[in-house]
């Protein structure tokens, strides 16, 4: 079966269609020499599959491709409300126990029982997430994902890299609190402390707003330069994963997640995007995803959980970031059904 992946990358017109197959390997300096897609798994360290295209085009308007994709069977449930806010308050009862725990990143899913277009799909998602890594991807071993993430991980270019803190969600007609920020505060440091413990010399932009489609996050920029290549593969490493999706403390977040959710969070949070052999890369957190089955789709969604939060609020939260990009996405129609004449 072949195996694929379509990607636009932020600010361009040009759509990627790469076919080859997905291999397992470590990032780490091989990758950085050839053209590579991308995908790992939450908390996977330096561990990931990538596609090696042995054939590549690209084109600036919609295409139509005849693709077979590859779906897993279905592995996930619908998370429901009540369900989600009980984790909440359990997270938030382990917070009380440990000074060190501050944030716990909890995620949810939504299971649609509807086929979508995806290839369609994909289009509209790069219509309207400009600012966006906007992939589509099947694999033998992840199955079929489709995804519009506004987080960059690491972007690349050669001894310069960029990264972001991002972190805090609101509409356009809300305010931010003081939750948010210091939810958005917490990642800054981290990333900050990172790049200090590599000896790497960094700018870091002032706070902003930034807009994803129909929600707003607060986001600081860091771009700096390294001496060596050999530093990307640790700071990867050291990223994997930040604040913004695991939480903080680390690795008391990431166990409590392990503990908290019901489903697997595979691709999603992971990272995503095209290594390319000059020593380039753009690689993001893979937010704002689904996982799609031969008959039906899941859709992931998290909220960063602090002592301030408020449960029904962080529902309504993932529920917005859920909605953000399911508007988008293109059902397909029923077949007519033959109705019978004398």
């Amino acid at each position: 079966m072949s195996e694929f992946v379509f990607f636009k990358l932020p600010h361009q017109s040009k759509i990627n269609h790469w076919q080859g197959s997905f291999k397992e390997f470590d990032f780490g300096l091989s990758e950085l020499e050839t053209d590579v897609f991308l995908l790992s798994e939450f908390n996977a360290g330096i561990k990931s599959l990538g596609l090696i295209p042995n054939n590549k085009n690209s084109f600036n308007s919609n295409q139509y491709f005849e693709l077979e994709y590859c779906f897993k069977n279905i592995s996930v449930s619908d998370t429901q409300e009540f369900e989600y806010t009980e984790i909440v308050k359990k997270a938030q009862s382990e917070m009380t126990k440990s000074e060190e725990l501050k944030k716990t990143v909890l995620s949810r899913t939504k299971l649609v029982s509807k086929e979508i277009e995806l290839l369609e799909s994909f289009y509209k998602l790069c219509d309207h997430f400009p600012h966006s890594l906007v992939y589509l991807a099947s694999s033998i071993k992840y199955g079929t994902w489709l995804g519009a993430s506004p987080e960059v991980f690491l972007s690349i270019n050669g001894n310069k890299f960029e990264t972001y803190a991002l972190a805090g969600t609101k509409t356009a007609l809300q305010e931010w609190t003081s939750k948010e920020i210091e939810e958005q505060n917490w990642v800054t440091v981290y990333i900050e402390n990172i790049l200090k413990d590599l000896a790497i010399l960094f700018y870091k932009s002032e706070l902003e707003t930034v807009q994803s489609g129909e929600i707003q996050h607060l986001k600081t920029s860091f771009i700096a330069s390294v001496n060596n290549l050999r530093v990307y593969p640790k700071l990867f490493e050291k990223l994997n994963p930040t604040p913004a999706v695991g939480g903080l403390e680390k690795l008391q977040a990431i166990a409590l997640i392990q503990v908290l959710e019901k489903n697997k969070r595979d691709l999603y949070s992971g990272i995503v995007g095209p290594i390319f052999k000059d020593a380039n890369a753009n690689l993001y957190v893979n937010l704002r995803c689904l996982q799609a089955f031969s008959d039906c789709y899941c859709l992931y969604a998290g909220a960063g959980i602090t002592a301030a939060s408020i449960p029904e609020n962080e529902w309504l939260e993932t529920e917005r970031k859920i909605q953000n990009t399911q508007k988008h996405l293109i059902v397909k129609s029923s077949p007519l059904k033959a109705t019978k004449t004398e």
